[in-house]
């Protein structure tokens, strides 16, 4: 396995419960004898996409901001990875914006799909998990935009995402560490995510 899994904390502040969702997983994939690469995207601020379509007829579909911030080299992470992980907050039933912004960047990668460019199309199909933390205690549709918008972004990656872990009413910052269940339901989660990698 020459480039480790990443996993991506999508929250938009430190030492939250998303951050101990991505840490959780990792915790279980370390387990089952792996390794992983933990992204926090709010460490990270990228340009939004401004719709121009410049990626539709550029060179390897690259996006205008491609070489201007740090979005592009993430990425190559996902399309090299064996899979992938976002934990994140839910924000008035959706992903946080910074992560919605790094989806909207990837129109680059529709584009390339579309015109079934090589760097793309001959990728293997490979899973991906994710964790979705509301502090919400309610809502039917709470998770369904953000499971369709990151659904439908990895598929330009050959990437499909496995029916996310849910958590509703986890609100203040220790309410996730402070529930023992749901924290080995990820560890347990990243351990199943790393054996099946061994068995593609």
């Amino acid at each position: 396995m020459k480039q480790p899994p990443v996993l991506f904390a999508c929250s938009h502040h430190r030492k939250g419960n998303s951050d101990l969702a991505a840490d959780l997983f990792l915790e279980g994939i370390q387990r089952a004898g792996g390794n992983a690469e933990i992204v926090t995207l709010g460490n990270l601020d990228f340009h939004h996409c401004i719709g121009c379509l410049k990626c539709r007829t550029s060179e390897n579909n690259l996006c205008i901001f491609a070489a201007k911030d740090e979005a592009q080299e993430l990425y190559l992470k996902i399309i090299h990875a064996p899979f992938t992980f976002f934990a994140s907050p839910i924000y008035f039933y959706h992903l946080p914006s910074r992560l919605k912004t790094f989806i909207d960047r990837s129109q680059w990668a529709f584009e390339a799909m579309n015109q079934s460019a090589p760097q793309l199309c001959t990728l293997p199909a490979r899973p991906s998990y994710a964790c979705f933390i509301a502090g919400r205690p309610k809502g039917e549709k709470l998770f369904e935009g953000a499971e369709l918008s990151l659904k439908f972004c990895l598929k330009f990656f050959k990437a499909s995402l496995e029916p996310p872990i849910t958590f509703k009413g986890i609100d203040s910052p220790q309410d996730l560490k402070s529930q023992p269940d749901k924290c080995e339901l990820l560890i347990q989660a990243g351990i199943n995510a790393w054996e099946r990698s061994l068995q593609a």
